[in-house]
């Protein structure tokens, strides 16, 4: 009998016992897979799916993966390397928590990244980006704009850095007038944005003083994003990814218009693009395609914007908000720690000099000194510590070693989970102590703070972003008091190995949209300080 003479309800019952049986088979053989692995309790029918909802349960909604892994580890006393099984929602995943093993993935074989990153990260940025792509692209992409990060480029932008750290200051004198509550991630958000726009475009953008559509674009379209990946209603979600797309259309609108705008500015000064030394982003970025173009460019071809449209939004997005992100968390942990702030405070008069705007004006004569200051220095890295800004994933080569065995990883998502080892007593002794002179005396294994990840992948940013910490810190932390505003602390901790809320509520846990942001924007009231200088 032909298949078209069969009823359709007897075609229609037999594909479902097909697609029952293949589900059963592979259940059973991906449950198998973890029976001898190193694991949290394990269900047959629900993998480790309960369990990780359960310990986001006990986080804020919003909370982070790297928290609910964390409670997790803790929870069940986990080994440095073990396997969470979230088939068939997700892939599954091998955490790590020991940093000799994240040394060894990130840096010394250096594992590709993981197909789950760029799902994350690419409808937002386009793909092709230099955080999610592999091999030879990457290479090329990594090639291209490191010049842009080298320690004595970065060294050269510190005056341009003291001087949107100065307008934010008069944004925080305006707000210290009025005594009202605001929030302090609005004024961190426009001052990073500055920042990376002049490293970029060669000019600020005056976020700081005319707001920035670009950057609330860019909000809309990653709080829309957030929900449809919370959720499975495909109806819903369908509407929502229609607004991810109309934001994400006029942030990148904006950014194109500069990208053409610094063609522009090239083509008409006649800019020298043959020595990398001393450009920006952007210029980076057209040397090549100009290069290749022995005649001169009139035009930029819409397949060459396309490419620098997905590389600038990348840098731009990744360099302001995590780096907005710190100084907020910074903010709050001082604003309980008065003995770090005088310790700060001493350090800026001692170092520099009495006097804020003495002080800018030598950190512009003299950028080098900002070297100095290595107890403000200390401060930022404990404040990372406590708050690492990002983590990645990992696609598994082969097998990782771990205590003299070799574990399956071929194919599996690796997840070096950074809170987790910086909030571990056995690698960072008394974790929950905010103590920047830990950094001095160095009793732990130096490639256990990873915040900014470690290997040819870490963060190009990194010199930059602690350069603006670090200034931030110092043309402010003299003259003005913080005081976290509305906080609601909880009257148990959340979790057995983080106790902050105690002091500071949820506000204590970071919020997961885009990156790990602080929740409700960070609500500040500031004064100024009564410091004698």
């Amino acid at each position: 009998m032909a298949l078209r003479d069969l009823p359709w309800a007897t075609i229609l019952f037999s594909g479902v016992i097909a697609a029952v049986a293949y589900g059963v088979m592979r259940l059973i053989q991906v449950r198998r897979f973890y029976k001898d692995l190193p694991k949290p309790p394990h269900s047959f029918l629900f993998g480790h799916l309960k369990l990780l909802g359960e310990a986001f349960q006990m986080l804020p909604n919003g909370g982070h993966y790297q928290a609910a892994i964390v409670t997790i580890a803790r929870k069940y006393d986990m080994p440095g390397l073990f396997y969470i099984d979230l088939w068939p929602i997700s892939w599954a995943q091998i955490v790590i928590t020991d940093p000799d093993v994240a040394l060894n993935m990130t840096a010394v074989r250096n594992h590709p990244k993981h197909e789950g990153e760029g799902l994350m990260i690419d409808p937002l940025v386009g793909d092709g980006n230099i955080v999610t792509t592999n091999g030879a692209q990457w290479k090329y992409l990594h090639r291209m704009l490191s010049p842009a990060f080298a320690i004595s480029h970065v060294t050269n932008m510190r005056p341009m850095v003291a001087d949107e750290v100065m307008k934010f200051r008069s944004c925080l004198s305006e707000k210290a007038k009025s005594g009202e509550v605001f929030k302090f991630e609005d004024l961190t958000q426009h001052l990073t944005f500055d920042v990376i726009a002049t490293t970029t475009f060669g000019r600020s953008l005056d976020a700081q003083t005319k707001g920035s559509p670009a950057l609330q674009h860019f909000e809309n379209m990653c709080r829309a994003h957030m929900t449809t990946r919370e959720s499975f209603n495909y109806v819903r979600n369908f509407f929502v990814n229609r607004k991810v797309y109309a934001e994400r259309a006029k942030f990148d609108a904006i950014v194109e218009g500069l990208i053409k705008e610094r063609f522009e500015i090239v083509k008409r000064d006649k800019l020298d693009l043959s020595v990398k030394r001393g450009l920006g982003i952007m210029d980076l970025i057209l040397r090549d395609y100009v290069a290749e173009r022995q005649d001169e460019v009139e035009v930029l071809d819409p397949q060459f914007i396309q490419d620098a449209l997905t590389q600038v939004k990348t840098l731009l997005i990744a360099g302001f908000g995590t780096t907005s992100d710190t100084i907020c968390f910074g903010a709050m942990l001082l604003s309980a720690h008065p003995e770090v702030v005088r310790k700060m405070r001493e350090e800026h008069d001692r170092v520099f000099t009495p006097g804020i705007e003495a002080t800018y004006e030598m950190l512009k004569r003299e950028p080098n000194k900002l070297n100095e200051l290595t107890y403000t220095n200390n401060v930022v890295k404990e404040v990372l510590r406590f708050y690492p800004i990002g983590n990645t994933a990992r696609k598994g080569i082969d097998t990782l070693t771990y205590q003299g065995r070799e574990w399956p990883a071929k194919d599996l998502m690796i997840c070096p989970v950074q809170l987790a080892m910086h909030m571990d007593p056995a690698i960072f002794p008394d974790p929950l102590s905010f103590d920047p002179d830990r950094f001095t005396r160095e009793d732990f294994p130096r490639h256990a703070w990873r915040p900014f990840e470690r290997g040819p992948r870490a963060c190009l940013g990194q010199p930059l972003a602690m350069d603006e910490f670090v200034i931030t810190f110092l043309l402010t932390i003299r003259d003005f008091d913080f005081t976290c505003a509305d906080l609601k602390p909880n009257k148990t901790p959340r979790t057995e190995w983080f106790d902050l809320d105690l002091t500071f509520g949820d506000r204590a846990y970071q919020e997961f949209v885009f990156e790990a942001k602080p929740r409700d924007g960070m609500p500040m009231t500031v004064k100024r300080s009564n410091w004698p200088s």
